[in-house]
């Protein structure tokens, strides 16, 4: 799309904790006219990259999503939250084996066949984490347990089935928020169409 020039002029690390990693980082970069713009200070979270898993029981026309406390979202929002099996992926970990390990960690269930739906950006404008998004048909059908997750981690994880139709309606009803989720349900939408 474009190819301007930047220029990082000086990077602080702030924050080194668990899967995140903050920087101060000062830049300038060309602008649309061409001058280079007043250097600029900015702060940086850097999470990683990500993936999402979309389970797609084909013979129910049903999907499955999981259910587990996020503190990031519980002071201005439901701390529990309904999404795609999800995680980061770990050091020299392709995306897809990644996307394979987090949906029999969080939901029991090995996908056979994964599809990349996209990759992009949560919040380009102070979060450097990708999500690599993926689709998993079963075409015979999907066996989940009620319950999921890593003891070791923490992990308390409610697996959930919904038809189509229903995932349809509860992101009208502001029942499922999170991005990735509805992304990939709008994706399988447009798809079937």
């Amino acid at each position: 799309m474009s190819d301007r020039k930047f220029e990082i002029l000086g990077k602080e690390n702030l924050l080194n904790f668990y899967i995140f990693k903050a920087s101060a980082v000062d830049f300038r970069y060309q602008r649309f006219d061409g001058s280079t713009a007043e250097p600029l200070p900015h702060f940086v979270l850097d999470r990683g990259e990500s993936v999402g898993i979309l389970l797609h029981d084909i013979p129910a026309n049903e999907i499955v999503l999981v259910e587990q406390f996020r503190i990031a979202c519980a002071e201005n929002g439901p701390g529990w939250m309904l999404e795609l099996p999800a995680g980061r992926i770990d050091a020299n970990e392709s995306p897809e084996d990644a996307a394979r390990r987090e949906t029999l960690e969080e939901t029991g269930t090995e996908p056979n066949d994964i599809n990349l739906i996209s990759n992009f950006y949560l919040s380009p404008g102070g979060i450097s984490e990708r999500l690599h998004l993926f689709y998993c048909p079963f075409i015979d059908g999907i066996s989940v347990g009620e319950h999921g997750g890593l003891e070791h981690e923490s992990e308390d994880i409610r697996i959930h089935r919904f038809s189509l139709d229903k995932a349809y309606t509860m992101i009208e009803s502001g029942e499922i928020i999170d991005a990735k989720t509805i992304i990939a349900l709008y994706w399988l939408k447009i798809r079937a169409r």
